[in-house]
């Protein structure tokens, strides 16, 4: 008993000894003052056999605690207080994130279920990617409700592994694309290669979790891959270093997460996504707006040049597959009527304008009713920034270009795409967006017959008009003559839901006196959440039966069928883009 509380006080001691502190430097130095003095007393003083005997055990002890002492300050690189390295190295530039490495609670590995612990303060728990990451909606201290990332926590050895391997895999990267997975990805069996070079004995749970970090860091989004890859997700922003990122949800609206970047994290990070994009960033090119790998768009301010609050990047997320007509009706952003109206107005070549503020869903609106344009019919798409995803064939999509570099001439702007699109004989243009001179063009391609699908920032019809006849636009109110259709869309929040409504659908004339006159033909009635029918006679619709010689009744009976169309297609299993674009096809004939 008396011995192993010995050796109990003992290991005590060289554990105080082996303390990266000042604590520990005093003790240790006190240890060394006795053996030295043990033995000096044992060369100059002449003690009795005993005395000798026991100067003897306390100079063994202390030299046994003195080299224990050295041998784990030499494992943990501190021979001084602070923990400072025992070998001066040069840094490794990596792009592994350490701040999501030690996340709230640990993700079972293997696991198929979420880990218990549900409290009245979370609002939902699911898996982004299973059996690694899972996001908490829950509330958190004063802040609020928080978007929480849970990712597996690894060890210190562990981290150490990582940052070997990625330094082996700068120059051994090994990629698989097939036709498949477009997606570049690291090979898992080339990383595990290398794990276990460095760990022989690491089991083949913690070689999965390794490789996700890996696959995370070098060819996915790093700290943001659970956001990117999250569909409930919409936007993703972070204002500037050590403030949180926030996201924008589709249930639960604006939430901040437990992700935070420190400046130079942040800096790094910017950069790593321009260069993803493919763009140039830097101190002399500071804003970039581009478009991500998988579609997203994003828009980047580095440094404190434009932020007074550090880089920072705002990231719109778009759906994987394009909003269809049935995806507005479940949403109850539109109603079959609204739909059927449109349809029969899209498929005889009317000229439609969606209106809207910011994410009121604009372009999703826009790309879902595209699909009434005939399957064969010459379509072009002009964009700032790739969002229209179209299943035509007979589809043209076009982007502008824009080059950072200082007197190289080459910009690609709207006002020359469209131009150029004139030249390409076009049934129906589609431009992401207008807000300059390229809505003159426009206007000019409607007035010349072309069907044209575009949107523009405005909250109402007449403030989208305001926009269009005034600076810096200036399109002459007698070429309003050509648009038929106004669309005009909004986003509210009820609750903690945001929702989407189309607020009312105009058609447009023009007097005499060259004043434009929006007539309302259906509205949203906000206490029913219904739409209202508001026109008696339609000048689009009576254009429509008069080039397909159908009388009122016909009319009539073209429109009510494809309501029961969509009432049908809501009915039965979800179809494919393509099996939807077909089936409307079919309709239309």
């Amino acid at each position: 008993m008396e011995t192993k509380t010995a050796s109990t006080g003992i290991m005590k001691v060289s554990a105080l000894l082996a303390e990266p502190s000042w604590k520990g430097l005093l003790a240790f130095s006190m240890v060394a003052a006795i053996a030295c003095i043990s033995s000096g007393i044992f060369l100059f003083i002449d003690l009795p056999l005993p005395a000798m005997a026991g100067l003897g055990l306390v100079t063994l002890v202390s030299a046994g605690i003195t080299l224990i002492v050295l041998k784990a300050r030499y494992t943990a690189g501190s021979w001084l207080p602070g923990g400072i390295s025992r070998k001066k190295t040069t840094p490794v530039s990596s792009p592994l994130d350490k701040s999501l490495f030690e996340p709230e609670s640990t993700v079972p590995s293997g696991s198929s279920g979420l880990p218990e612990g549900n409290t009245p303060a979370t609002l939902e728990r699911y898996w982004v990617v299973e059996p690694y990451s899972y996001v908490t909606i829950k509330r958190v201290g004063n802040v609020g409700f928080t978007y929480v990332i849970s990712e597996p926590s690894i060890s210190k050895k562990e981290m150490t592994i990582l940052l070997e391997t990625y330094t082996h895999l700068r120059d051994i990267i090994i990629y698989d694309e097939t036709e498949d997975s477009q997606k570049t990805r690291i090979d898992p069996v080339a990383v595990a290669r290398i794990i276990r070079a460095f760990d022989p004995e690491i089991g083949e749970d913690r070689i999965a979790i390794l490789n996700y970090y890996i696959n995370r860091d070098l060819s996915g989004y790093g700290p943001l891959e659970t956001l990117m890859r999250d569909p409930a997700l919409e936007d993703i922003s972070c204002n500037g270093n050590d403030l949180p990122v926030f996201i924008f949800h589709r249930e639960y609206g604006s939430l901040p997460t437990n992700i935070v970047f420190s400046e130079t994290e942040l800096n790094q990070f910017v950069l790593r996504l321009a260069q993803k994009a493919n763009k140039q960033l830097s101190l002399s090119s500071p804003m970039v707006d581009a478009t991500l790998p998988d579609g997203a768009r994003i828009q980047i301010t580095y440094s404190e040049v434009v932020s007074t609050k550090g880089s920072s990047f705002t990231i719109r997320k778009f759906r994987a597959e394009p909003m269809t007509p049935l995806d507005l009706i479940r949403y109850g952003t539109y109603d079959a009527k609204t739909l059927a109206f449109l349809w029969l107005a899209i498929q005889h070549r009317k000229s439609l304008l969606v209106v809207g503020g910011t994410a009121s869903g604009k372009t999703s609106m826009m790309n879902a009713v595209s699909l009434f344009i005939p399957q064969n019919a010459k379509v072009v798409s002009l964009e700032d920034t790739r969002e229209i995803q179209l299943p035509h064939k007979n589809w043209l999509p076009t982007q502008t270009r824009e080059l950072n570099a200082e007197g190289i001439k080459g910009d690609i702007d709207l006002f020359s795409l469209l131009k150029a699109c004139m030249r390409q004989r076009p049934e129906y243009i589609i431009v992401g967006e207008v807000r300059g001179r390229e809505a003159q063009t426009l206007f000019q391609a409607m007035n010349s017959g072309h069907a044209t699908l575009s949107t523009i920032h405005a909250g109402s019809v007449y403030e989208a008009i305001n926009r269009l006849t005034h600076d810096p636009i200036n399109v002459p109110p007698v070429m309003f003559q050509a648009l038929d259709i106004v669309v005009v869309q909004s986003i509210y929040t009820l609750g903690k839901t945001r929702i989407r409504r189309c607020l009312s659908i105009h058609e447009i004339e023009v007097n005499k006196n060259g004043e434009i006159n929006p007539t309302p033909l259906f509205e949203w009635d906000v206490q029913n959440d219904t739409f209202l029918k508001r026109y008696t006679k339609s000048r689009v619709l009576e254009e429509i039966a008069f080039h397909n010689a159908w009388d009122e009744q016909e009319l009539k009976h073209q429109l009510a069928k494809r309501e029961e169309f969509f009432s049908w297609a809501l009915d039965v299993q979800p179809p494919t883009l393509r099996d939807l674009a077909n089936a409307i096809h079919d309709m239309g004939d």
